[in-house]
C-alpha cells in the first residue's frame, strides 16, 4: 500500500504538479518515509522471530553484507540504465559516473528531470540497517510499549536536530527511531489502544500548532522533511495515530481482496525495484507528454505504466543475495 501511496500520489503531486492549487496543505500527506521505516523494523522483528536469535561479529557482519548487497544492487543498476541515458544525452562523464555509483550522491549534479530525485532515500535507508541489529539488541527481546518509547525517541531526534549537521545524519537517526518503534511493534510490544491513539494525536496536533502559532516552525511538511526535525516526527506520530485506528476498522476481507488483487500484487512484492524505477518511469512518461501535448491525467498514468513496467522487469535484481547472508 505504501509503495502505491508514494508512486501515485506523493510523486503525482510533487514531480508532475497534480494538485497544486492546494498549496501547503499538499504537503501534510508526506507520512509515507515514517511508515516505510516501521514496516521495516517490524519486518526486522519477524524475520529474527522466524529464523530465531542470531548474535555476534560473524552474523552482523554476513547480515550487513546481505542487506547492502540487497539495497545496492537493485540501486546500481538502475544508476547503469541512468547514465546511458545520459551518455546519449551527451552528459556522461566519469565524474557522472562516479556520482551514480556513489549512494551518497545518487547521481546529484548529473542529472535530469526527475531521474534521481528520490535517491536520497538509499544512504538512509542502508543506513538505518546497519544500525537495526544493535537498536534491537539495545531494545530487548521483550521491547517495552510504544508509548514508552516515543519519548525518548522524541528527544534524540531534537538532540539530532539540534547537534548534527549533515542531511544524512538526521535521516539515518530520526528514520532508526521509526524502525526501532515497528521493530518493538513487531517483537510484541504493546501498541497503543484506540482512546491513546486519539489522545497521542491531540498532543502532536496542538504542540505542531503551539510552535506555529509562536513562528518557531512552518506548517510546510515538505520543508520540516528534508531534513527531518521534531516537527516531522510529532506531524509522523499524528499520522501513525490516524493509521492505528483505521487499520482496527477496515475490515479484513476488504484487505484480503486488495491484497489478491493482481494490480497490487507488484507494489507488494517488488515495492523496492518500483520505487527505484519511478523516477525513470516519471521522466519517460513527461518526454512523451512534451513530445504529443498529452494532458496532465495522461502523463500521470503513463509514469505509473512505466514505472510498474520498469519496476517489475528490474525486480529479478532484488533477489540476489550475498553468499554468506544469515537466513533470515
Amino acid at each position: 500500500m505504501l509503495m502505491l501511496y508514494i508512486i501515485v500520489a506523493v510523486h503525482g503531486a510533487y514531480w508532475l504538479g497534480v494538485g497544486t492549487g492546494a498549496g501547503e496543505a499538499r504537503s501534510w500527506m508526506l507520512f509515507e518515509m515514517p511508515c516505510v521505516f516501521f514496516v521495516s523494523g517490524y519486518a526486522y522483528a519477524l524475520s529474527l522471530r522466524a529464523g530465531g536469535a542470531a548474535e555476534g561479529a560473524q552474523y552482523y557482519l554476513a547480515y550487513i553484507a546481505g542487506r547492502a548487497v540487497r539495497i545496492l544492487a537493485p540501486y546500481w543498476l538502475y544508476a547503469a540504465v541512468c547514465l546511458c541515458m545520459l551518455f546519449l544525452k551527451g552528459g556522461a562523464s566519469a565524474a557522472a559516473v562516479a556520482a551514480w555509483l556513489n549512494p551518497l550522491q545518487f547521481g546529484q549534479g548529473h542529472t535530469f528531470f526527475v531521474l534521481n530525485a528520490h535517491l536520497w532515500f538509499i544512504a538512509p535507508y542502508l543506513g538505518v540497517a546497519m544500525l537495526m541489529p544493535a537498536a534491537a539488541r539495545a531494545v530487548g527481546r521483550r521491547p517495552p510499549a510504544l508509548a514508552a518509547l516515543m519519548l525518548p525517541g522524541a528527544l534524540l531526534i531534537l538532540a539530532a536536530d539540534l547537534t548534527l549537521h549533515t542531511e544524512l545524519g538526521k535521516n539515518v537517526l530520526t528514520y532508526a527511531v521509526w524502525s526501532v518503534l515497528g521493530y518493538a511493534a513487531g517483537a510484541g510490544g504493546a501498541g497503543l489502544t484506540r482512546a491513546r491513539c486519539l489522545q497521542l494525536f491531540a498532543l502532536c496536533c496542538a504542540m505542531l500548532a503551539a510552535a506555529w502559532s509562536r513562528g518557531w516552525i512552518s506548517l510546510d511538511m515538505q520543508a520540516n522533511k528534508f531534513p527531518p526535525n521534531p516537527a516531522f516526527f510529532l506531524f509522523g506520530l499524528a499520522w501513525f495515530c490516524v493509521w492505528s485506528v483505521a487499520a482496527r476498522l477496515a475490515p479484513e476481507s476488504m484487505l484480503e481482496r486488495l491484497r489478491a488483487a493482481a494490480w497490487f500484487r507488484p507494489f507488494v512484492e517488488h515495492g523496492y525495484s518500483l520505487y527505484l524505477w519511478q523516477g525513470l518511469g516519471y521522466t519517460l512518461a513527461r518526454y512523451v507528454g512534451n513530445r504529443v501535448d498529452a494532458p496532465l491525467a495522461l502523463v500521470w498514468v503513463l509514469a505509473i505504466l512505466f514505472t510498474v513496467g520498469l519496476g517489475m522487469a528490474a525486480a529479478p535484481m532484488e533477489s540476489l543475495r550475498f553468499s554468506g547472508q544469515a537466513k533470515r
